[in-house]
Protein backbone atom coordinates (compact mmCIF):
# COMPACT_ATOMS: atom_id res chain seq x y z
CA UNK A 1 0.00 0.00 0.00
CA UNK A 2 1.42 3.49 -0.34
CA UNK A 3 2.78 6.21 1.90
CA UNK A 4 1.49 9.12 2.42
CA UNK A 5 4.29 12.00 3.36
CA UNK A 6 4.20 14.12 6.27
CA UNK A 7 4.05 16.83 4.26
CA UNK A 8 1.13 16.08 2.61
CA UNK A 9 -0.75 14.96 5.84
CA UNK A 10 0.46 18.35 6.89
CA UNK A 11 -1.15 20.27 3.75
CA UNK A 12 -4.36 18.07 4.46
CA UNK A 13 -4.65 19.08 8.08
CA UNK A 14 -4.15 23.15 6.94
CA UNK A 15 -6.98 22.50 3.88
CA UNK A 16 -9.23 20.71 6.98
CA UNK A 17 -9.44 17.56 4.62
CA UNK A 18 -7.35 15.30 7.07
CA UNK A 19 -9.86 12.60 6.74
CA UNK A 20 -8.83 11.88 3.78
CA UNK A 21 -5.61 10.77 4.44
CA UNK A 22 -7.22 7.44 6.38
CA UNK A 23 -8.17 5.84 3.09
CA UNK A 24 -5.57 7.73 0.34
CA UNK A 25 -3.02 5.24 0.48
CA UNK A 26 -5.50 2.85 -0.11
CA UNK A 27 -7.04 4.84 -3.36
CA UNK A 28 -3.94 6.13 -4.47
CA UNK A 29 -3.04 2.17 -5.37
CA UNK A 30 -6.74 1.54 -6.63
CA UNK A 31 -5.90 4.16 -8.77
CA UNK A 32 -2.68 2.62 -10.17
CA UNK A 33 -3.95 -0.90 -10.50
CA UNK A 34 -7.34 0.41 -12.28
CA UNK A 35 -4.78 3.12 -13.91
CA UNK A 36 -7.28 5.59 -13.29
CA UNK A 37 -6.93 9.07 -15.21
CA UNK A 38 -5.62 12.07 -13.03
CA UNK A 39 -9.39 12.91 -13.14
CA UNK A 40 -11.41 9.95 -12.49
CA UNK A 41 -8.77 9.65 -9.10
CA UNK A 42 -9.46 12.97 -8.49
CA UNK A 43 -13.12 12.23 -8.52
CA UNK A 44 -12.88 9.17 -6.09
CA UNK A 45 -10.80 11.49 -3.47
CA UNK A 46 -13.39 14.34 -3.40
CA UNK A 47 -16.26 11.96 -3.46
CA UNK A 48 -14.58 10.23 -0.35
CA UNK A 49 -14.19 13.48 1.27
CA UNK A 50 -18.23 14.57 0.41
CA UNK A 51 -19.56 11.08 1.76
CA UNK A 52 -17.81 11.60 5.16
CA UNK A 53 -18.61 15.31 5.58
CA UNK A 54 -22.42 14.08 4.65
CA UNK A 55 -22.17 11.61 7.42
CA UNK A 56 -20.52 13.89 9.78
CA UNK A 57 -23.05 16.58 9.08
CA UNK A 58 -26.16 13.94 9.76
CA UNK A 59 -24.31 13.21 12.76
CA UNK A 60 -24.43 16.76 13.93
CA UNK A 61 -28.33 16.99 13.09
CA UNK A 62 -28.63 13.91 15.38
CA UNK A 63 -27.15 15.07 18.15
CA UNK A 64 -28.48 18.58 18.11
CA UNK A 65 -32.10 16.81 17.41
CA UNK A 66 -31.77 14.25 20.36
CA UNK A 67 -32.12 11.46 17.60
CA UNK A 68 -30.55 8.39 17.96
CA UNK A 69 -28.77 6.87 14.55
CA UNK A 70 -31.06 3.92 14.27
CA UNK A 71 -31.25 1.03 11.91
CA UNK A 72 -34.44 0.33 9.59
CA UNK A 73 -37.67 0.30 11.34
CA UNK A 74 -38.40 -3.10 12.38
CA UNK A 75 -41.52 -4.14 10.99
CA UNK A 76 -42.11 -7.75 12.54
CA UNK A 77 -43.03 -6.02 16.09
CA UNK A 78 -46.06 -8.08 17.07
CA UNK A 79 -47.84 -4.97 18.03
CA UNK A 80 -51.17 -4.45 16.49
CA UNK A 81 -51.63 -1.37 13.90
CA UNK A 82 -52.09 -0.31 10.58
CA UNK A 83 -48.53 -0.71 8.75
CA UNK A 84 -50.31 0.80 5.28
CA UNK A 85 -50.66 3.72 7.30
CA UNK A 86 -47.42 3.78 9.02
CA UNK A 87 -45.84 3.33 5.85
CA UNK A 88 -47.42 6.46 4.26
CA UNK A 89 -45.78 8.35 7.29
CA UNK A 90 -42.24 7.42 6.05
CA UNK A 91 -42.74 9.27 2.53
CA UNK A 92 -42.52 12.03 4.95
CA UNK A 93 -45.49 13.84 2.92
CA UNK A 94 -46.55 14.91 5.85
CA UNK A 95 -44.10 17.07 6.57
CA UNK A 96 -44.66 18.85 3.23
CA UNK A 97 -48.40 19.18 3.33
CA UNK A 98 -47.82 20.66 7.30
CA UNK A 99 -49.65 17.93 8.43
CA UNK A 100 -49.41 16.62 12.22
CA UNK A 101 -49.70 13.25 13.58
CA UNK A 102 -50.58 11.49 16.71
CA UNK A 103 -49.44 8.34 17.97
CA UNK A 104 -51.45 7.02 20.69
CA UNK A 105 -52.09 3.39 22.43
CA UNK A 106 -51.08 1.64 25.96
CA UNK A 107 -47.48 2.44 27.56
CA UNK A 108 -44.92 -0.44 25.89
CA UNK A 109 -46.82 -0.52 21.97
CA UNK A 110 -43.61 1.11 20.42
CA UNK A 111 -45.08 5.05 19.76
CA UNK A 112 -41.77 6.06 21.24
CA UNK A 113 -39.83 3.96 18.92
CA UNK A 114 -41.72 4.35 15.98
CA UNK A 115 -41.49 8.76 16.67
CA UNK A 116 -37.63 8.09 16.22
CA UNK A 117 -38.00 6.46 13.42
CA UNK A 118 -39.82 9.26 11.91
CA UNK A 119 -38.13 11.82 13.45
CA UNK A 120 -34.58 10.23 12.05
CA UNK A 121 -35.71 9.91 8.27
CA UNK A 122 -37.05 13.36 8.35
CA UNK A 123 -33.52 14.52 9.50
CA UNK A 124 -32.09 11.70 6.50
CA UNK A 125 -34.33 13.81 3.79
CA UNK A 126 -33.02 16.79 5.09
CA UNK A 127 -35.74 18.46 7.52
CA UNK A 128 -35.07 20.61 10.57
CA UNK A 129 -35.84 18.16 13.88
CA UNK A 130 -36.41 18.39 17.46
CA UNK A 131 -37.28 15.47 19.31
CA UNK A 132 -38.27 16.40 22.97
CA UNK A 133 -40.22 14.79 25.67
CA UNK A 134 -43.57 16.96 26.88
CA UNK A 135 -42.30 17.47 30.48
CA UNK A 136 -38.95 18.35 29.29
CA UNK A 137 -40.14 20.72 26.77
CA UNK A 138 -42.78 22.58 29.56
CA UNK A 139 -40.11 22.59 32.01
CA UNK A 140 -38.29 24.61 29.87
CA UNK A 141 -40.80 26.88 28.99
CA UNK A 142 -41.32 27.47 32.53
CA UNK A 143 -37.59 28.50 33.32
CA UNK A 144 -37.36 30.74 30.59
CA UNK A 145 -40.13 32.92 32.37
CA UNK A 146 -38.40 33.29 35.36
CA UNK A 147 -35.22 34.47 33.15
CA UNK A 148 -36.78 36.63 30.47
CA UNK A 149 -36.25 33.87 27.89
CA UNK A 150 -39.91 32.88 27.03
CA UNK A 151 -39.84 34.74 23.74
CA UNK A 152 -37.20 33.48 22.42
CA UNK A 153 -37.41 29.55 23.83
CA UNK A 154 -41.02 29.60 22.42
CA UNK A 155 -39.52 30.32 18.99
CA UNK A 156 -36.96 27.70 19.15
CA UNK A 157 -39.93 25.47 19.32
CA UNK A 158 -41.02 27.04 16.49
CA UNK A 159 -38.82 26.71 14.24
CA UNK A 160 -38.31 23.16 13.42
CA UNK A 161 -39.84 21.36 10.63
CA UNK A 162 -40.49 18.76 12.65
CA UNK A 163 -41.11 18.68 16.41
CA UNK A 164 -41.77 15.18 17.70
CA UNK A 165 -43.57 15.85 21.53
CA UNK A 166 -42.88 12.12 23.20
CA UNK A 167 -45.20 11.29 26.23
CA UNK A 168 -47.64 13.75 26.13
CA UNK A 169 -50.79 14.16 28.16
CA UNK A 170 -49.66 12.01 30.65
CA UNK A 171 -50.85 14.60 33.84
CA UNK A 172 -53.16 17.36 33.96
CA UNK A 173 -51.60 20.55 32.71
CA UNK A 174 -51.30 23.83 34.11
CA UNK A 175 -52.34 26.78 33.41
CA UNK A 176 -49.26 27.81 32.16
CA UNK A 177 -48.42 24.94 30.29
CA UNK A 178 -51.74 24.82 28.66
CA UNK A 179 -51.10 28.58 27.21
CA UNK A 180 -47.61 27.60 26.02
CA UNK A 181 -49.41 24.26 24.20
CA UNK A 182 -51.95 26.61 22.95
CA UNK A 183 -49.58 28.99 21.52
CA UNK A 184 -46.94 26.41 19.92
CA UNK A 185 -49.93 24.15 18.10
CA UNK A 186 -51.43 27.71 16.95
CA UNK A 187 -48.12 28.90 15.67
CA UNK A 188 -47.43 25.66 14.05
CA UNK A 189 -50.56 24.99 12.75
CA UNK A 190 -50.63 24.20 9.07
CA UNK A 191 -46.80 25.79 9.14
CA UNK A 192 -44.81 23.31 10.29
CA UNK A 193 -45.50 19.58 11.27
CA UNK A 194 -45.93 17.84 14.80
CA UNK A 195 -45.91 14.60 15.56
CA UNK A 196 -47.52 13.95 19.55
CA UNK A 197 -47.18 10.67 21.28
CA UNK A 198 -49.51 10.03 24.25
CA UNK A 199 -50.97 7.15 26.50
CA UNK A 200 -54.32 8.54 26.45
CA UNK A 201 -56.91 8.38 23.25
CA UNK A 202 -56.62 12.55 22.03
CA UNK A 203 -60.76 12.51 23.31
CA UNK A 204 -59.26 12.27 26.87
CA UNK A 205 -56.84 14.76 26.20
CA UNK A 206 -59.70 17.82 26.70
CA UNK A 207 -60.39 17.71 30.61
CA UNK A 208 -56.55 18.26 30.88
CA UNK A 209 -56.77 21.60 30.11
CA UNK A 210 -58.07 23.66 32.91
CA UNK A 211 -60.07 25.55 30.58
CA UNK A 212 -62.24 23.41 28.20
CA UNK A 213 -62.73 25.76 25.99
CA UNK A 214 -58.81 26.45 24.97
CA UNK A 215 -58.20 22.97 25.26
CA UNK A 216 -60.83 22.66 22.42
CA UNK A 217 -59.41 24.86 20.08
CA UNK A 218 -55.92 23.60 20.78
CA UNK A 219 -57.21 20.14 19.80
CA UNK A 220 -59.48 21.30 16.87
CA UNK A 221 -55.97 22.23 15.18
Amino acid sequence: MEMVSKELKDIMVYLRISGMAATLPERISYARAKKLSYEEFLELILSDEFERREARALNTKINKAGVANIASYDWNTTTQYDRELVKKLFNLSFIEKKQSVLLFGPTGVGKTVLSRHLAFAALKAGHSVLFTRADKMFDKLKLSTIDGSHDRTLRYYLKYDLLVVDDFAIRQLTRDEADDLYELIIERHEIKSSIFTSARAPEEWQKLFPDPILGNSALDR
